[in-house]
């Protein structure tokens, strides 16, 4: 947690964008949810970004239905399932890992990683951190299941 009285929580969106950096799948939204209601969303610039440019393509909002409230400090984990934001199986390809933190009157950051899906599992990876996110790793870890036919990145 940075130091300093005006501490605010972080706004933190966690993504996958296909290879054309269309976003395909929003994992983690935490932006203000409490009146007066969602207005620093815009601070994360690139995922507000390409929200408008898959909103206008999908015709779904996500902010109001995935999007929760911020967080404090401490270790969270975001999965993803295999599917876009609209429940279809994501194809294999190289995708991108983006996460994004902006905090009111503070710091902006975004880590991305190219990450392949092809169905093979992919070792926990380690990432640089920055002041926002001082640990920041994934895995990829296909679901065999056969009552399930999806895949998981943690």
């Amino acid at each position: 947690r940075p130091k300093g009285s005006r501490y605010r929580r972080p706004y933190v969106a966690i993504w996958l964008e296909d290879a054309e950096g269309f976003p395909v799948k929003t994992a983690i939204l935490w932006i203000q949810t409490e009146q007066p209601g969602p207005r620093w969303h815009r601070d994360l610039t690139r995922w507000y970004r390409n929200n408008r440019m898959r909103k206008a393509v999908e015709k779904e909002k996500l902010i109001g239905t995935i999007s929760s409230a911020t967080r404090g400090a401490g270790e969270y984990q975001a999965v993803f399932d295999g599917t876009d934001n609209a429940g279809k199986k994501l194809p294999s390809g190289t995708y991108t890992l983006c996460l994004e933190v902006a905090r009111e009157h503070g710091t902006y950051q975004l880590i991305r990683e190219k990450v392949k899906l092809d169905g093979s599992a992919i070792a926990k990876q380690e990432l640089k951190g920055n002041i926002e996110m001082s640990k920041v790793a994934y895995q990829y870890l296909p679901n065999k299941s056969a009552t399930k036919s999806t895949d998981n990145v943690q």
